[in-house]
């Protein structure tokens, strides 16, 4: 696994997985960290949504908080780097900060969920290819509904560096209505956020939401 601080080439893309959040809707308790759990086929959560965006994102950025270790432990054998995030508990906008200032692109990031394991590789691929031909806010969306990921060029680093709480990105896409583009998908995934160990279990009925894409 490659090291956020090795890298010496700037790509054109890249994806930034926040895995860093407490999870505490999945587990108060904290011992069931929710980015590592399996999947109904036995994948862990965020090696299922890294090896998504793989498909056609080549430069993948993991943004961790306290639980490093157990995330490159889930991430065994995938090619992404491992970011640590010192002050995650500060909210989901510490770890988009962190992600942005230690992953240089020259086109833009797409920034993903680490509790979002459904997203089809076919919407990964409408996103990046949409944000590298001059999109400026990308997003998908399913029956009308804004999903994930979302892509920002290069041009919002700096409001990026200046998120705060919770809110993560969406202050910036209310600001700039006007760049957004909405972009259709027959993907219900890009709308499902795991938050609670009900949610999890309940997947394994849906039958296919895991199939490859």
């Amino acid at each position: 696994m490659r090291q956020a601080d090795g890298q010496t080439d700037v790509p054109d893309v890249v994806a930034l997985v926040l895995a860093a959040g407490k999870g505490s809707r999945f587990d108060a308790s904290g011992a069931r960290y929710k980015p590592i759990q399996p999947l109904p086929d036995g994948v862990p959560m965020v090696y299922a949504v890294c090896h998504t965006l793989l498909q056609h994102i080549d430069a993948v950025s993991v943004v961790c908080g306290p639980r490093q270790e157990a995330v490159r432990h889930a991430l065994a054998g995938l090619p992404v780097n491992l970011i640590h995030c010192p002050d995650a508990d500060r909210g989901m906008s510490a770890s988009l900060r962190c992600g942005i200032r230690h992953s240089p692109a020259r086109v833009g990031w797409i920034i993903a969920l680490a509790d979002m394991p459904c997203i089809h590789t076919n919407t990964v691929r409408a996103v990046a290819s949409r944000l590298r031909q001059d999109g400026r806010i990308v997003r998908p969306q399913f029956q009308n509904q804004p999903g994930h990921p979302v892509a920002f060029a290069s041009q919002f680093r700096d409001e990026l560096l200046q998120a705060t709480g919770d809110e993560g990105a969406r202050a910036i896409v209310r600001r700039h209505p006007e760049a957004l583009t909405l972009i259709a998908v027959n993907d219900p995934g890009c709308l499902l956020d795991i938050d609670t160990q009900e949610q999890l279990r309940g997947l394994g009925k849906t039958g296919g939401l895991f199939a490859p894409q």
